[in-house]
């Protein structure tokens, strides 16, 4: 089964995150996946749009920790620099897209899947999604997913938000700028307000919309490569630490990191 579902409704192209059985978790698939379903996306002269949704309770629940740390000849360090990398460049193409990329979010979003979100155009999310750069908990850093992210938030947020590594609301993500809009499912659904921003970007001329884009996100781009060096080093050397393996295997078997502290 594909990690990824892509098909066309209207003038919109709608990528589905489909691996719910391991709660969207990133893996290699998804990533080429994504990348595939915008190369065809942008193929297409009648899409005007690129939805970014999902299956199952949870949008992305971050990296898949399963995967081994180590293979072939390469060290830990680099394997998971390698896998940062690709991570990386999905964020790079949903911003870079000439097409406007629009979230519906009906679920949880943790980790890696945040860089998704912060890397779309226009975010909705409904009343039952949560947020969070949950990396601390299990002795890491949100450092991949830090240039989007930290483009959305101040750093009175951002300093909550990945010290403390708990879940925010969708009110809360809203009123803190990382999402655009968010819905309470009854008076308006995230679909009701998804097809209103479409109905809006169907009435942009092509390439004014493109163009706008690029203008929006020239200083989350530049700021995705100045910084993506130094974030992939930090970030995979956090996996390979002792901390981090320590704190993966906690998160496997469902139990206590050795570092946490009753009082």
């Amino acid at each position: 089964m594909a990690a990824v579902r892509y098909e066309v409704d209207g003038s919109a192209a709608i990528l589905t995150l489909d691996h719910p059985e391991k709660r969207n978790a990133i893996t290699a698939d998804m990533l080429a996946g994504i990348t595939a379903g915008v190369a065809a996306a942008e193929a297409d002269p009648n899409v005007r749009a690129i939805v970014l949704t999902h299956t199952g309770n949870t949008f992305c629940a971050g990296a898949d920790l399963t995967g081994p740390v180590a293979g072939g000849n390469e060290s830990p360090v680099e394997r998971i620099r390698a896998s940062g990398e690709q991570a990386a460049a999905v964020n790079r193409l949903l911003a870079a897209s000439s097409r406007p990329v629009v979230a519906a979010i009906h679920g949880h979003v943790r980790a890696g899947g945040m860089g998704f979100v912060a890397s779309c155009d226009i975010v909705v999310a409904g009343p039952k999604a949560t947020f969070g750069l949950s990396e601390v908990r299990i002795g890491v850093v949100a450092a991949i997913i830090s240039p989007p992210v930290l483009s959305r938030i101040g750093d009175r947020a951002a300093a909550e938000w990945l010290l403390r590594g708990g879940p925010v609301s969708a009110a809360e993500a809203a009123a803190a700028g990382f999402i655009t809009r968010a819905v309470d499912g009854e008076s308006v659904s995230v679909a009701d307000a998804v097809e209103e921003i479409l109905g809006d970007l169907r009435k942009a001329a092509p390439g004014a919309l493109a163009a706008s884009k690029r203008l929006v996100n020239q200083r989350l781009l530049s700021r995705m490569d100045e910084e993506i060096d130094a974030m992939l080093d930090l970030s995979a050397n956090g996996f390979a630490s002792e901390e981090g393996q320590a704190g993966i295997q906690s998160f496997l078997q469902r139990t206590v990191p050795p570092w946490v502290l009753e009082r």
